[in-house]
């Protein structure tokens, strides 16, 4: 069975990789001179896991403010779409003819194009979603780059108001990410560097506190913001 990154892949592609491995193994009984047996049942279940990722594919791609997905979403629908056709074909073609050459080929054909049309379904929206953390990230250091205007309390105070926000999201994206990572020493990597923003966060923050009280110079201001970013 192929290795999943996330559990969300795995919970999805794993049944539909057990149907197609049964597909594989009745054909190749077959090759061998035993009779090609009934596909449809098999067929069936592939087909309807298959539909229900197109629907929410589909319904995506309307939703979504993500360019990069909406280019490559389709393509992988579509994938989908035409091997599930193909397995259509196998089955009957096989069916009135268990030696059918058509249907042989066509059935390796739809085995291969699901498989990995639906793993590009996948990887296509688990990839959506590392973008949407990544550009939760890149706001969290755009606010810690600004911290050089902050001149008085009142500033702080309302700088703090903002950012928490954004802090929270990407602390919550990052927090579900590590959770969906089947790879050990990745969900490790993850929760270590959360952990050493959610530490690191409030005693620059209360840095910042200080140098206002103290009231340094800016470069003094310059070389605590250096440190912590």
């Amino acid at each position: 069975m192929p290795v999943f990154h996330t559990k969300t892949i795995e919970s999805i592609l794993e049944p539909i990789a057990q149907q197609i491995s049964k597909l594989v193994i009745l054909h190749e009984e077959a090759d061998n001179g035993n009779s090609m047996p009934d596909l449809s049942l098999s067929l069936q279940v592939v087909r309807q896991a298959a539909d229900n990722l197109i629907r929410v594919g589909r319904q995506t791609c309307e939703t979504t403010e993500d360019s990069l997905l909406q280019k490559e979403l389709p393509q992988a629908l579509n994938q989908v779409k035409n091997a599930c056709e193909a397995l259509e074909t196998a089955s009957i073609n096989l069916k009135s003819d268990s030696k059918s050459a058509t249907g042989k080929r066509k059935l390796v054909e739809g085995e291969r194009g699901i498989l990995q049309g639906i793993s590009a379904i996948l990887l296509t929206l688990d990839e959506s979603q590392v973008r949407k953390i990544v550009n939760s990230c890149k706001q969290v250091i755009e606010y810690l780059s600004i911290t050089e205007l902050i001149d008085k309390t009142d500033d702080l105070v309302t700088y703090i108001k903002n950012m928490t926000p954004v802090l929270a999201q990407m602390t919550r994206e990052v927090d579900a990410r590590e959770k969906e990572l089947t790879n050990p020493t990745s969900r490790e990597r993850l929760c270590e560097h959360l952990d050493q923003v959610k530490t690191l966060i409030p005693s620059f923050i209360s840095s910042i506190k200080v140098v206002l009280i103290l009231n340094p110079s800016i470069d003094t201001i310059d070389k605590q913001i250096m440190y912590f970013a």
